[in-house]
């Protein structure tokens, strides 16, 4: 078993921080039923802890105006074992000086959205438990980046499939989700290499789709690792770039 770490973000606020005991397969036939924008999950099952800025930026186009809508945030949690989905007290939890709130599971989320993280670095610092180490670690990756929203489709006729471009337009990054959704609880999630060109969607990953509306969502993250007493603990910048409202036929 793996354990697997989602932030959900909702209408841009943080609604909730969703742990699973199992593994996340890389295409899913289950998804949200509402309009969201979710960072996927990154699965980790040889470490002890992951600590993770995760930068969303949402687009919804109304009256012909597309607004953006970005959100930073932070998730962290930490085990007794690798490959655990049951996550331990770590102590105190900061990004940048700013603290994360932990949850009644031992999850921690930063929810202070009146005060916004900045990600002009990423200087993480755990006071650490019995069983988890004191950890002080500035993260020198980049935030991920895309600049290709303007590309990503208004809309997909499922019996076409869809391509998604990436190439250049990805930058800092080790891997990519991409995302597919309808509002109906169908959900289409390719991974690809930071440097992939392009995503193809064929039309069998969208048969099951409900036609009406959905969204795309291309999602680069990069990742690094270091021991703290013998234990491994995994650093992620993730971003999550989201058209709403896109018509699906």
């Amino acid at each position: 078993m793996k354990h697997v770490f989602k932030t959900i973000i909702i209408a841009g606020a943080v609604a909730s921080l969703v742990i699973s005991g199992c593994t996340k397969k890389s295409d899913s036939a289950a998804g949200p039923s509402t309009p969201a924008t979710s960072a996927p999950s990154i699965t980790i099952n040889d470490g002890y802890g992951v600590l993770s800025a995760v930068r969303s930026v949402s687009y919804t186009t109304i009256a012909g105006y597309t607004v953006p809508l970005e959100v930073n945030t932070a998730v962290a949690a930490f085990t007794l074992t690798t490959g655990s989905g049951t996550f331990t007290d770590g102590g105190t939890v900061t990004l940048n000086s700013k603290s994360l709130t932990k949850s009644t599971n031992n999850a921690y989320v930063y929810q202070n959205l009146t005060d916004p993280l900045s990600f002009s670095q990423f200087a993480w610092n755990v006071t650490g438990s019995a069983s988890v180490p004191a950890i002080s670690y500035t993260n020198n990756n980049l935030m991920t980046d895309y600049s290709g929203f303007s590309s990503l489709p208004s809309a997909i006729t499922k019996a076409n499939g869809v391509t998604i471009s990436l190439g250049s337009a990805v930058s800092s990054a080790d891997s990519v989700y991409v995302v597919v959704t309808d509002y109906s609880n169908h959900v289409i999630m390719k991974r690809l290499a930071g440097n992939a060109g392009e995503c193809v969607i064929a039309a069998a990953d969208l048969s099951g789709f409900t036609a009406g509306k959905g969204m795309v969502q291309v999602c680069p993250w990069n990742y690094k690792s270091q021991d703290f007493n013998g234990k491994k603990i995994y650093f992620i910048n993730e971003s999550a770039f989201t058209k709403q409202g896109i018509t699906i036929n």
